[in-house]
């Protein structure tokens, strides 16, 4: 039923009404009764006919529900988090298909459920052991109103107000359309930051954007930053989680030199602290901290492993080269609106540009492809890898093998799809490739064996 993203299916087709409906009782099930379950979604239709039909479930099973309408998912995590909620529902359309609806679901502290959690809610549906309260027993429907001004005022005490408004930052933010532009210019604001909005309202038609769009979008920030001459550009995904950068020429800034420059700024602002990173991030990362007295926990590459690391560890930042930033001081949760304060925090106290942050890391040459492999073959193949790679070896998600201090190749079977991720990094961009060849080969051969 769980997968990466949740309960996913395509809209009216594997996510019915009735099915949503069904979800949001064994949901209620797991929980007391009496309990609360805040649910909120993004601005589409179908989300809201699913929210609603999941609303419908929850009471059946005598569990109460705050509707926070149509909120970014930080918000909904924090406010799940900072009530006396149980647990939280986020309905939205796949940022990856927009005929696909991902149905995700929250603990009581705003992070992902646990496996454990999940596995109970999927007992609970498939033996349609469903508990039916009695009419005095059925659940409360209310609506939240204070979702965003809990919010705001816990983040502007949780930044360096003085800081960010002394730098008189002009920054272009792209809001694409979606519920952050209902959050974030009113922070901005507050904070002394000049803007120049992009995006800013609510509109369905732009929830899922194909890759060459998005592309597009990206290139088109960066032609407004250098033409108005701003200072920074940032966009931010739909659902409020992922931030993408441009610098002040306008030069979109990867992901993962995103993810190597906030570890670096961080550390210059809090030497010695502990920042989080999954193993598929480049060894520089090492190196950085080392820089500043710091240290770097490697999790698995998945957001529910990063969040429980951020969330147990005295981390201060935690990402994972996409675009995810979770700053646990706040909350430990992937939060592109705090991320952007964040960032303009340590650029103002370090009285730098990002471009010049960026010159001064250490290059990184990491590349990944993936290698196709049948469903009933993953778990031969993996056997095979670990009787021939037993040194230097780490495991934590898939099988990492350290060459030398700079190369390193990771072999990482994917949860929900048919292959495998490999990934390898070296001293230049041509042995990386040499060695992402070599182990996808390796790879190609152990499936053929089991074949």
């Amino acid at each position: 039923l769980f997968g990466r993203y949740g309960v996913t299916g395509v809209i009216n087709v594997d996510l019915t009404p009735e099915f949503a409906a069904r979800l949001g009782a064994a949901f209620g099930a797991t929980l007391p009764r009496g309990s609360v379950v805040t649910i909120n979604r993004d601005q589409n239709a179908g989300s809201r006919m699913l929210k609603r039909a999941v609303i419908s479930g929850l009471p059946s099973a005598g569990v109460n529900v705050q509707d926070l309408q149509t909120v970014p998912i930080p918000v909904a995590r924090y406010y799940t988090a900072n009530s006396r909620a149980a647990g939280g529902v986020h309905v939205r359309i796949s940022p990856f298909d927009q005929r696909v609806v991902d149905i995700r679901f929250f603990g009581s502290d705003g992070m992902n459920l646990s496996k454990q959690e999940e596995r109970a809610i999927e007992r609970v549906f498939f033996r349609e052991d469903f508990r039916r309260a009695f009419m005095d027993g059925i659940g409360q429907i209310s609506y939240a109103g204070d979702a965003i001004p809990r919010y705001t005022s816990a983040f502007l005490a949780t930044v360096d107000q003085d800081a960010i408004r002394s730098a008189g930052f002009n920054v272009v933010v792209d809001y694409a359309f979606a519920s952050t532009s209902q959050v974030l210019p009113d922070i901005l604001q507050h904070l002394g930051v000049n803007t120049t909005p992009l995006g800013a309202r609510v509109d369905p038609s732009y929830i899922s954007l194909d890759e060459k769009v998005f592309l597009a979008e990206r290139r088109r920030l960066g032609v407004i930053v250098s033409a108005l001459g701003s200072d920074l550009g940032v966009r931010l995904d739909v659902g409020g989680e992922k931030m993408f950068l441009a610098d002040h020429t306008g030069a979109q800034v990867p992901e993962a030199i995103s993810c190597a420059a906030m570890v670096e700024l961080v550390l210059r602002t809090w030497p010695g602290s502990t920042v989080a990173v999954p193993v598929n991030q480049s060894n520089v990362l090492e190196q950085i901290a080392g820089r500043h007295g710091g240290h770097v926990i490697r999790t698995a590459v998945d957001q529910a492993s990063i969040m429980q690391t951020a969330s147990s560890a005295d981390v201060v930042l935690a990402a994972d080269g996409t675009g995810f930033f979770f700053f646990p001081r706040f909350q430990p949760v992937a939060d592109a609106m705090m991320s952007v304060a964040m960032l303009l925090q340590c650029l103002a106290q370090h009285d730098v540009r990002l471009l010049d942050v960026v010159a001064g890391l250490p290059a990184i040459h990491t590349v990944s492809a993936p290698v196709h492999c049948p469903w009933d073959s993953k778990g031969a193949v993996m056997r095979r890898l670990q009787n021939q790679v037993t040194d230097n070896v780490q495991m934590i998600d898939g099988i990492k093998l350290s060459l030398d201090e700079e190369r390193w190749t990771l072999i990482r079977p994917d949860p929900d799809r048919p292959l495998f991720h490999v990934t390898a990094e070296a001293g230049n961009d041509e042995e990386a490739e040499e060695l992402l060849a070599e182990y996808s080969l390796l790879v190609e051969e152990l499936i053929q064996q089991r074949a």
